[in-house]
């Protein structure tokens, strides 16, 4: 990448996975933390800041922003950026399912769950009933694969094609019935299905308000 002009980030979850990111060159990292959708991590957004400040390169938070007020709250903590997905999904523009759109936008921070079902990893989804049929637990012949270094990859691929195969099923429905939704935390604060500008809008508008208020406080 860096040969043609590239930049890299790379997702971490925690300091150790950030060193091996570090090790290879990468320009910045994706913090990602436990209020993200899809392969959360451990930690929350604060804790992982300073678990990887001190290595000096650009950190993106990633995980559990759904409001503009989340969004302020990261990036004083010290990010220089932060990664939306769950919001986005729930955006005009978005082609995910309206089941999909509408499950983000009704469901609790209560209603995502964990689910090792789908890659080996645990996966951070809104709990539907595909979900609850799939369950969340890997089996006993599963976990023996999981862990073995070379038959865990075996493994995590059987998952990752049964999932992609239950997914265009579902898919084919209009009801969303075979569908796994990833989304994170942020679900507690998405209400709506909006286009993707004014979100960048919103949440501009709000960075550039506690800008200028702590502005207008130090000036005092």
């Amino acid at each position: 990448m860096h040969a043609v002009g590239g930049v890299v980030y790379h997702d971490v979850t925690e300091r150790k996975w950030a060193q091996k990111a570090i090790d290879g060159g990468v320009d910045g990292l994706i913090a990602v933390n436990n209020r993200a959708g899809g392969h959360a991590g451990g930690l929350s957004p604060a804790e992982l800041f300073d678990a990887l400040a001190s290595f000096g390169v650009p950190l993106v938070s990633a995980g559990g922003v759904g409001t503009a007020r989340e969004f302020v709250d990261d990036l004083a903590i010290g990010y220089a950026a932060v990664q939306l997905g769950t919001r986005f999904i729930a955006s005009t523009e978005c082609k995910a399912s309206d089941a999909y759109k509408q499950a983000i936008v009704t469901a609790q921070e209560s209603d995502i769950t964990l689910t090792e079902r789908l890659s080996g990893i645990p996966v951070a989804v809104i709990n539907n009933d595909y979900i609850r049929r799939l369950g969340t637990k890997a089996g006993p012949f599963a976990r023996w694969m999981l862990r073995g270094h070379k038959t865990k990859h075996w493994m995590r691929t059987l998952y990752a094609l049964n999932s992609v195969r239950r997914l265009k099923a579902g898919l084919s429905k209009s009801s969303g019935d075979g569908e796994y939704w990833q989304a994170g935390k942020s679900v507690a604060g998405i209400h709506d299905v909006r286009p993707a500008g004014d979100i960048v809008r919103e949440f501009a508008a709000a960075w550039r308000a506690a800008g200028e208020a702590v502005t207008a406080a130090t000036s005092r």
